[in-house]
């Protein structure tokens, strides 16, 4: 149901939203600055191979999943100030551990502790954000929030691979545990009003079932993201791009102004209008990529998808927060992120194994039909409750 209301609307930019935003910011640039430079260390340092750089990430990935159910479950009993505090000072003290990295099982082990700490962390900080934003602002809030993820995707691998160029894995490593105090750092400047406790926390509840729809669109369209972030590079060498990375900044740059406007719309119209739009975008980056072969067609896929998945991500976590009460925003959140993680897994294998059998281009076109799914799953379950006569 859409809110319309009136006179001015409620504060968004408070101070403790904008330390969350920054802390946010921090931590995921020390993660992306470890995304592309980590296999190098792997193949270079410790003498591992491409299987290896495969099992070390996933690893991490199924951490971060197992993990979430719980994380969002101690964040509605325990409260959210302390779990995220902790959280972010575990997930900082990991990253200074990559400095005392010397072989690949040390690594393995790390990476599996990190991807706790990670999941933790991150559930955590997206629960307190949907605390601190005004509920009928809630959508252009968490569009802002997802801002910091966005510079830090277009920013921490540029910045990662420039450090490590300059002046090695040593540096990296201390730069990116720097990055992750930073995000500490912020986190305990942020005043948090305290969720009333739930009164059974002797039952432990680690999904939500009231956003399983919203999650379902979460996991494809997660697995079709992890399609771009694990092939778009070689596609674009594969059709002569000369710089191929150059698609993420251009994803990242329409990310960056697709998140606000489409929580806007979502708060003052409701999804329906602004799912359509990013369901739209979606399939057409894909179809984009299936018929590119040079770099107008690529460049505008990349742009799309940027449109795409900057609309529907947000979208869908907001409704999913909206269909709880406060004692359950932490399950929820956990829930959508786990699905999302699940989502980037599988993707990224049976992407794999389908772009093997039949080429890069071709998975693309599946990828384009996949986008049904996600669209039908709103459509099916979500449009009639937000029709216009269902409105006030």
């Amino acid at each position: 149901m859409i809110i319309k209301q009136g006179g001015a609307p409620p504060q968004l930019w408070t101070k403790s939203f904008l330390l969350l935003c920054l802390s946010n910011l921090f931590i995921f640039t020390s993660f992306y600055c470890l995304l592309p430079t980590l296999p190098l260390f792997i193949t270079d340092v410790l003498a591992g191979d491409t299987k290896v750089v495969g099992y070390i990430f996933g690893i991490f990935a199924l951490a971060a999943v197992l993990s979430r159910p719980l994380a969002g479950h101690l964040l509605d009993t325990l409260g959210r100030k302390a779990i995220l505090r902790l959280s972010l000072l575990l997930l900082t003290l990991a990253m200074l551990a990559y400095n005392w990295v010397t072989s690949l099982v040390l690594l393995v082990i790390l990476r599996g502790i990190h991807g706790i700490f990670w999941g933790f962390a991150t559930t955590a900080s997206g629960t307190t954000a949907t605390d601190l934003v005004p509920a009928v602002r809630r959508g252009e809030g968490i569009g802002y929030y997802g801002l910091s993820n966005t510079i830090a995707m277009a920013a921490g691998p540029l910045l990662g691979l420039e450090i490590l160029q300059r002046f090695g894995f040593s540096i990296l490593f201390i730069s990116s545990f720097g990055f992750a105090a930073l995000g500490f750092l912020c986190a305990w400047g942020i005043e948090h009003q305290a969720v009333n406790k739930s009164a059974n926390t002797k039952s432990i509840i680690l999904f939500e079932p009231k956003v399983f729809s919203f999650a379902s669109i979460m996991f494809f369209v997660a697995a079709l993201y992890s399609g771009v972030l694990s092939f778009i590079v070689l596609f674009g060498k594969e059709i002569d791009i000369e710089n191929p990375g150059s698609y993420f900044l251009a994803f990242a740059a329409a990310l960056f102004l697709s998140r606000p406007y489409a929580g806007k719309i979502l708060d003052q119209q409701g999804p329906i209008k602004i799912m359509s739009i990013g369901f739209a975008a979606l399939a057409s980056s894909f179809l984009s990529l299936f018929f590119a072969n040079g770099i107008v067609l690529f460049m505008m896929s990349a742009v799309l998808f940027g449109v795409g998945f900057g609309i529907i991500q947000p979208t869908a976590l907001t409704m999913a927060i909206n269909k709880v009460g406060a004692l359950q925003r932490g399950v929820a959140n956990g829930t959508m992120l786990t699905a999302f993680d699940l989502g980037v897994g599988c993707g990224a294998i049976l992407l794999g194994m389908l772009s093997s059998s039949v080429g890069l281009s071709m998975m693309y076109l599946v990828s384009c039909f996949i986008v049904v799914i996600p669209l039908v799953i709103f459509y099916v379950n979500h449009v009639r409750e937000y029709k216009p006569e269902n409105s006030q």
